[in-house]
């Protein structure tokens, strides 16, 4: 035998010997493959991810060159250390196919991917401790890579995705956020490659992509609160797609609350851009804390759409408008989400605003015509109470869990009893610290300023109040009434309070200030000051629909604030017909007044009684009176002369003569400002 041949023999011998090798190497790996394959999985995947990974159940590979069918039962993955769940993931199967023969240039292909009951907890403690973090998989830099995959071919074709009984449990300790999902369903499909989507603005082409896309059904509960959620996007393969905008549809209805968000998402993988339309409803905006952690007062019934933007971590709500109760609104926001603590940054306008949806504010429920049935109950509650102020506690973890700056700028108020013209305000809110600051209301073409600070770090939140009254109009005080023509003048004056309360009622019935109103100049109606101090010879004609004015020398009202009991030190109107001085009292706490007061004829008519004028009782209902035990010192010529003047016996017991000295009004204002 030659040497050639020799060398052929054993060449062929080897290569006979290698193809043997390779087919007892893939009849191997056929028969052993699945517990090696399930061993490699578990032991270098759990390595890989630095976490526990199991499959507990069946395992099963069903190989074929084009597809290859996988089967795998009971898979859970390893929660983070330090949390309570043992495990962050479970799976109760998960069948899938994949092309091979990719694997041999480099790429991932997957036919069907079916997955039964998954269930996954996502925790985050703080900014920096949450249970997605996977320490080796940063270290090796693969979930960056994989977030931040530019190349449509970095992330693995999938042609049908279906997902069944789905549960998604996702808590935010940070934001106070509790999210619990039952995805009833989850079907997506891959689209086609050489289709094109690039125009956002082609109706027809997202219709396509909603054909061929997923749709999610589900419910949950948000905050405690029970929502619904239907959502239909685009397919598969524009998902998996960066250069492609990805159409979105959802639609969640939490209670009353209803949202609707219909637009494109550029890039949704890591959502780098929306462009939608937004569309929101309800009975009350304070429940959107539970969808955006944002506090808002208490509203009627409100309706808003606007376009839904996102530019990094920033989202935007811009050119919104809609009706909240009787009032229109409209505005730009922002609200970023980047931060440990979310900012909202919003400026809203209202050309007329209803001052029945104001109550919110101060711890009134609305009360308007537009007002949910709820909050008319609530109305009707607290209109029946014998308390007057509102004692609704603040909600402080609201004001804690995000800052906000918001300007609200009413070019009109509607208040059937107060003649209010206009209001701006801002509110700023910064660690829990609110601010009222500037706070401005056009009122009876005056003006109201100042400022109102809560501070919400504590749990009895202190409060401070600064107002100041300039050029209030007192005739517009008495518009469409019989005193409007022959009641002028201005009045100022300040309030100055402080106390600790989570509400308005804790507030007041702790304060400590001062209350101050001063006014010099102007007229009153006569019948007002006539039937004050009792002179029914001049005041009867005025019943009679003779009614003229006075001129007001000054009026000066001063109060001491002190543990929520107002004390006064000054109470004195001065016309040219009657002087009114008097003592007042009001305990905050209880809600009592009590006043008296004298009234000064400055004539000398036989008719003049000076009787003082009593209030007493609760400030809701107050009963306004005579003071009886000086009426009983003056014997019988009441008692004539109330028997001839039926029916005004009750208010003229006594006849007295003589003139009442003006007062120094220079010294009384002074003395009232210092």
């Amino acid at each position: 035998m030659s040497f050639s041949r020799i060398r052929q023999h054993k060449i062929l011998t080897a290569l006979s010997a290698i193809v043997v090798i390779f087919l007892l190497a893939i009849i191997a790996i056929v028969l052993f493959s699945e517990p090696l394959i399930k061993s490699l999985t578990e032991t270098k995947g759990g390595e890989k991810i630095g976490r526990e990974l199991k499959i507990d159940g069946d395992f099963k590979i069903h190989w074929h060159w084009i597809y290859t069918a996988v089967h795998a039962e009971k898979i859970r993955l390893g929660n983070a250390p330090g949390y309570p769940e043992p495990n962050m993931m479970t799976i109760d199967a998960l069948d899938f196919t994949f092309k091979p023969l990719k694997l041999l240039v480099g790429k991932l292909e997957f036919g069907d991917i079916i997955i039964n009951k998954p269930y996954l907890i996502l925790d985050k403690k703080s900014a920096d401790d949450m249970n997605w973090n996977f320490p080796t998989l940063s270290k090796a830099n693969v979930a960056s890579q994989a977030a931040l995959a530019d190349n449509r071919h970095d992330f693995p074709i999938i042609q049908k995705l279906e997902l069944k009984e789905g549960n998604l449990i996702y808590r935010d300790a940070v934001k106070g956020l509790h999210l619990d999902v039952n995805l009833d369903s989850l079907n997506g499909e891959g689209g086609d490659e050489k289709s094109n989507h690039n125009d956002k603005n082609d109706d027809k082409n997202n219709k396509k992509e909603f054909e061929k896309g997923f749709k999610i059904s589900g419910s949950g509960t948000m905050q405690k609160q029970k929502f619904k959620l239907n959502a239909m996007g685009g397919s598969l393969e524009t998902l998996r797609d960066s250069a492609k905008e990805f159409p979105l549809n959802v639609k969640m209805v939490m209670g009353p609350t209803e949202v609707l968000v219909n637009g494109t998402f550029k890039d949704p993988i890591k959502l780098t851009g929306v462009n939608a339309s937004l569309h929101i409803t309800g009975h009350n905006m304070a429940d959107l804390f539970y969808l955006t952690a944002i506090p808002l007062p208490p509203t009627p019934p409100y309706t808003l759409e606007g376009q839904l933007t996102k530019t990094g971590g920033v989202w935007g709500y811009n050119h919104f408008k809609g009706s909240v109760g009787g009032s229109d609104l409209a505005g730009d926001l922002s609200y970023d989400t980047s931060k440990e603590h979310g900012f909202l940054k919003a400026n809203l306008v209202s050309n007329v605003l209803d001052s029945a949806d104001l109550g919110g504010f101060i711890g009134l429920s609305p009360s308007g015509k537009n007002a949910a049935p709820e909050q008319k109950q609530a109305a009707a509650e607290k209109k029946a109470s014998p308390k007057l102020i509102p004692d609704v506690p603040l909600k402080l973890e609201r004001l804690r869990a995000t800052d906000l700056d918001v300007t609200l700028k009413a070019a009109k108020i509607n208040a059937p009893s107060l003649p209010f013209k206009g209001m701006e305000v801002r509110f700023n809110l910064q660690d829990g610290l609110l601010k009222l600051d500037p706070l401005n209301v056009v009122l009876a073409d005056g003006s109201i300023d100042g400022s109102i600070e809560i501070n919400a770090k504590k749990d009895i939140p202190p409060m401070k109040m600064n107002l100041n009254l300039h050029k209030l109009s007192l005739g517009q005080f008495f518009d469409n009434t019989r005193f409007a023509k022959t009641t002028q003048g201005f009045f100022g004056g300040k309030v100055n309070l402080s106390g600790t309360g989570a509400s308005l009622a804790d507030v007041l019935a702790s304060s400590n200030g001062e209350l101050t109103i001063i006014m010099s100049g102007g007229k009153i109606s006569l019948l007002l000051v006539e039937a004050s101090d009792l002179d029914i010879a001049q005041a009867l004609p005025l019943f009679l629909g003779k009614d003229k004015s006075t001129d007001i020398r000054c009026g000066v009202t001063d109060f001491d604030v002190k543990d929520g009991i107002l004390t006064s030190k000054i109470v004195v109107l001065d016309t040219n017909d009657s002087l009114l001085v008097g003592n007042v009292g009001i305990n905050m706490k209880r809600e009592v007044i009590n006043a008296k007061l004298d009234a000064k004829p400055k004539d000398s008519s036989i008719f003049s009684a000076q009787i003082p004028i009593t209030v007493s009782g609760q400030l809701k209902t107050p009963s306004i009176g005579l003071d009886t035990k000086k009426a009983g010192q003056k014997g019988a010529a009441a008692v004539v002369l109330g028997s001839l003047l039926a029916p005004f016996a009750a208010l003229l017991p006594f006849i007295e003569k003589g003139e009442v000295q003006n007062t120094d009004c220079r010294a009384l204002i002074k003395r009232a400002q210092k």
